[in-house]
C-alpha cells in the first residue's frame, strides 16, 4: 500500500473509530482474516494473559515483572510454545497456523526466521480464537500455553 493510500485509510479509520461504526468494507470471518491481523490481536491477548499470571505471583519489583514478561513474549519463547502445542491443535487450527507461518512480515534480529514464523502462527491462532468467540477452546489452548511457558522457563533457568 502506498503512503497516500495508507494516510487516506488512517483518516477513514479514525473517523470510523470516533463515530463507532464499521468501515465500508465487506465483513470477513475471523478464519479468513489476514494472518498478521489475527497475530496483532493474539499478541495482545497472549501478553496480557502472561502479565496477569506474573502479577498474581506477587513479584514486588516491576523490573523483574518486565524482564520475565519480555522473555515470555519473545519470539524464541513463543516458538517453543508453538512447538509444544502441535499435538493439541485441531486440523483446522493447524491449517490456520500453516497459513500464518507463511504470512509475510519482517523478521527482527532477536530471533531466527523460523522462530519468528512460529511465533506469528501462535499469535494468529490465539487471535483467531479470540475474534471467533471460542472462549472454551481459547482457555484450553491458553492452559497449554501456560504449561509450555513454564517448561521453557524451567529448561532455560531452573
Amino acid at each position: 500500500m502506498k503512503f497516500q493510500q495508507v494516510q487516506a485509510l488512517k483518516h477513514k479509520a479514525y473517523a470510523a473509530f470516533v463515530e463507532n461504526r464499521q468501515l465500508d468494507v465487506p465483513p470477513v470471518l475471523p478464519y479468513h482474516m489476514d494472518a498478521i491481523t489475527l497475530a496483532f490481536v493474539g499478541d495482545a491477548y497472549y501478553a496480557l494473559f502472561l502479565r496477569r499470571r506474573l502479577t498474581a505471583l506477587g513479584i514486588p519489583a516491576v523490573q523483574v515483572l518486565h524482564a520475565l514478561a519480555a522473555e515470555f513474549v519473545s519470539a524464541k519463547c513463543q516458538s517453543f510454545v508453538y512447538t509444544c502445542l502441535q499435538s493439541f491443535l485441531t486440523e483446522a487450527e493447524k491449517s490456520l497456523c500453516r497459513r500464518s507461518r507463511n504470512a509475510y512480515s519482517q523478521v527482527p534480529k532477536s530471533a531466527s526466521a523460523a522462530e519468528y514464523h512460529n511465533s506469528t502462527a501462535l499469535e494468529a491462532l490465539i487471535g483467531y480464537l479470540v475474534l471467533d468467540g471460542q472462549e472454551a477452546r481459547l482457555q484450553a489452548v491458553m492452559q497449554h500455553v501456560l504449561a509450555a511457558v513454564r517448561a521453557y522457563c524451567q529448561k532455560k533457568h531452573i
